[in-house]
């Protein structure tokens, strides 16, 4: 498929629009100005997308999949609506980046890709949509049980948001949607009255304490020493229950992996158990 640029979208929603109003056919699409892009180019990418169809008549019609697209509510709507159309059906090489995180996969997507994105509202922000698109690529990209671990891991993420506003007073922010490679996933302060950096890795889990356990990766633990203040927040997110243990580097530091010899550790499994003590219900956290 042709390179996606926001010119050749917008030409795409435009000419269902039209063919929403009018009757067309496919030789009829040359004659329309749809915008910067030419409409030969627009009519392909419409095919190639599926969101058009010839019936028997010669007449163009909306396919279902097209039908998203225009119903989707709003022009930015409509955009995210291409976006994943187009990358399920041209799997483009940088979808590979995007488990990376959002900085990532915008620095190495090609420009114009990268400005449909600014123009679909979602190259910034953490609304839900935004952050439910973002997901959805990764899982994608990974796989859908990754995805489902995924979906845990943001729900402690938001967890650890909202608790930190209601600790400091402040936004916090949220690293870990735009960049995985950071090695911790929330940036906060250390209270009300001191800015100081409080870096924060979120470990979540929907089983009970005594069934829980978390990676701990190598780049996390070697973050988190280098740190000036350090916690790890880990929650268990059960349906009758929302716990968190806010665990500091020397109460982890028992648990970790030491090189021995020529070996080097990448990565230990902890059980929360180990830290049951420390586990409390937070309020408003439902």
């Amino acid at each position: 498929m042709q390179p996606l640029s926001p010119g050749l979208a917008f030409g795409c929603i435009e000419l269902l629009a039209v063919i929403h109003r009018n009757e067309l056919t496919p030789s009829g699409v040359h004659s329309l100005s749809l915008g910067s892009v030419s409409s030969a180019l627009i009519y392909r990418a419409c095919h190639d997308l599926s969101w058009l169809e010839v019936r028997e008549n010669g007449l163009l019609a909306v396919t279902v999949r097209g039908e998203r697209a225009t119903q989707a509510g709003s022009p930015q709507a409509g955009l995210r609506v291409m976006l994943n159309d187009y990358i399920e059906i041209d799997q483009p090489p940088w979808l590979q980046l995007v488990p990376y995180g959002r900085r990532e996969t915008l620095l190495q997507a090609p420009p114009s890709i990268r400005q449909v994105f600014v123009e679909a509202g979602l190259a910034y922000g953490d609304d839900d949509e935004t952050v439910r698109f973002w997901d959805g690529l990764a899982a994608r990209a990974r796989g859908m049980r990754d995805g489902v671990l995924t979906e845990i891991g943001r729900q402690g993420e938001r967890h650890t948001l909202r608790y930190e506003r209601n600790r400091t007073g402040f936004e916090p922010k949220w690293v870990a949607l735009d960049s995985s490679s950071d090695g911790y996933d929330v940036l906060s302060r250390i209270s009300m009255s001191d800015s100081r950096r409080l870096t924060i890795e979120v470990k979540a889990s929907e089983r009970r304490v005594e069934h829980a356990s978390f990676y701990l990766t190598r780049n996390e633990w070697e973050t988190a020493t280098s740190s000036l203040s350090h916690q790890f927040h880990l929650w268990s997110l059960t349906p009758n229950a929302v716990l968190l243990a806010v665990v500091h580097l020397d109460e982890i530091d028992a648990h970790v992996a030491k090189d021995c010899g020529a070996g080097i550790w990448q990565s230990v499994l902890i059980p929360f158990q180990s830290f049951a003590g420390k586990f409390e219900a937070v309020p408003d956290m439902e």
